[in-house]
């Protein structure tokens, strides 16, 4: 599938584009889709660029949402937009609500278009319907992004081809009614996905992506009943168990290896977005953007980028003799001074770092098995069968070399699984989510920006000091702020766009 995304760049010169914003205009200069989709070899290519649009969405803004407006990263230069994010203070204007809006609703606009226009092409049609699943999928994926940042969203499963003006009369679609189409999406695309992939496809959505992330859309709902049956169905013993409980493993090796650019979509990975470099433009950024600013080549040779940092907070929350530890942070002292020393992840360099700034071959992973353990124990928990919760919780912990959680009470496990998410899927996108799914955004967020605000920053403990606004005044959650303000540009375009509240 890597060398697949090779013809990205052909393919997006050809694939003509839908709407502005949130829906690219034609664009006169590109081949009209009803030209495009002329044969089988032209549906496969379509269907590469829609994977292809992923790489943007998780490159460019997916983690400043799901690791930046928590406890676990931050922004240490106050003039980067994404430093807004790290005190809760993101407005309308802010660039990293354009880009994840934008280049979502793009990746949205391919998928409609395949799934408008590959059935009328003449091909195998055992082909065509696993590709017309594989785009469900990744609609169903942005979606889920979308509602989980900005609750009510458009709503758009249509292909608007050259009528671009149609893209201004959607409105917001309530919250609800996405999640429904997300749900019959993620269904479907179960359905119609195969099991496994020959090696040369592996990257392509599979049945256990679709279930593992309806399970996480379910877990997401509330619907904790619905949750544990799709999840256990990808775990071996459970009983909705089937032909998918054994796909996937939990690595009995090392955590390293889980994120190794040699052991890439090994049995752990469900699903992950696929990275290429070589300079040919399909490269990751990971290594590079997630190091202190002034580090320099001191620790990857391709030279400074930088940008989110850890927190010193999710550093100590490791405890002695967690193997997690030391691929997950990292710590760099320039001069011994607290301006020049920060904690940082390691989880994207290692196997050597990309020789040249965003264009790591680190692919970004979106769904893994140990995810599913943790899902499936909490939903399994919410249910009131704490018991029964703890072997999953449990085999999480002891790939890690910490000894077993014996609590049966559900509120102790509620804290266990939050921060067994926190330590095992850090800097993977997920922190931000887990906190406001669970509805304990506010108190750990405040009870955070409350503690460290009275620590002073030393070279041991780097990044305190940073948790007040502007204005001075201690950073605190507003129960607005569970949702992103809109970005302004859309306000603008589309009149039928109203803010959310609080923005």
């Amino acid at each position: 599938m890597k060398r697949i995304l090779l013809i990205t760049g052909l393919l997006m010169s050809l694939l003509t584009a839908c709407q502005q914003q949130f829906l690219e205009l034609t664009d006169p200069t590109k081949i009209p889709t009803e030209d495009l989709f002329a044969s089988a070899s032209n549906v496969s290519a379509a269907v590469t660029g829609v994977y292809s649009q992923l790489q943007p969405v998780y490159n460019n803004s997916y983690f400043v949402f799901g690791e930046m407006a928590s406890d676990n990263a931050y922004e240490p230069v106050s003039a980067n937009a994404r430093y807004f994010f790290s005190i809760f203070g993101v407005e309308e204007n802010n660039p990293n609500l354009q880009t994840m809006w934008t280049d979502s609703y793009r990746c949205i606009s391919r998928a409609n278009t395949v799934l408008a226009k590959a059935g009328s092409v003449s091909m195998d049609t055992t082909l065509r319907n696993r590709y017309l699943a594989e785009m469900k999928f990744i609609r169903a994926l942005n979606y889920f992004n979308l509602v989980r940042i900005w609750g009510a969203v458009p709503l758009v499963t249509e292909d608007l081809g050259a009528d671009y003006p149609k893209a201004y009369a959607y409105g917001r679609t309530p919250v609800a009614e996405v999640y429904v189409q997300i749900t019959k999406d993620l269904q479907e695309a179960a359905a119609g996905l195969p099991v496994t992939y020959p090696a040369a496809d592996l990257g392509r959505a599979s049945r256990s992506a679709a279930k593992a992330l309806l399970g996480k859309v379910y877990l997401t709902q509330g619907k904790y009943a619905q949750a544990a049956a799709v999840l256990g169905e990808l775990i071996p013993g459970t009983p909705t168990a089937g032909n998918l409980a054994n796909v996937h493993a939990l690595l009995t090796t090392s955590y390293e290896d889980v994120f190794s650019t040699a052991n890439e979509m090994n049995r752990e990975i469900i699903f992950a977005v696929r990275y290429l470099s070589g300079g040919i433009g399909l490269g990751s950024g990971f290594a590079s953007n997630f190091l202190p600013t002034y580090s320099g080549t001191d620790i990857i040779r391709s030279g400074l980028s930088g940008g989110p940092v850890v927190r010193q907070d999710l550093a100590t929350a490791f405890s002695e003799g967690d193997r997690r530890k030391a691929l997950s942070v990292g710590y760099y002292s320039k001069g011994n001074s607290a301006a020049t020393s920060d904690y940082y992840t390691r989880k994207y360099i290692g196997n050597g770092a990309p020789f040249a700034r965003n264009d790591g071959d680190n692919d970004w992973i979106v769904l893994r098995y140990a995810d599913v353990l943790l899902m499936y124990a909490e939903a399994l928990n919410q249910s009131g069968a704490s018991t029964e919760a703890l072997p999953y919780l449990n085999a999480v912990r002891n790939r890690a070399g910490l000894a077993a959680v014996s609590t049966a009470s559900a509120a102790e496990l509620r804290l266990a699984l939050e921060k067994e998410r926190r330590l095992e899927l850090s800097y993977e996108g997920h922190r931000w989510f887990d906190l406001v799914r669970t509805g304990r955004l506010l108190p750990v967020m405040n009870a955070f920006y409350e503690k460290y605000a009275k620590i002073s920053s030393t070279p041991q403990v780097p990044n305190n000091g940073l948790y007040v606004n502007s204005g001075g005044s201690l950073v605190q959650v507003q129960p607005h702020q569970v949702l992103f303000p809109l970005p302004l540009a859309e306000l603008q375009y589309s009149p039928l766009l109203t803010q959310n509240d609080g923005y």
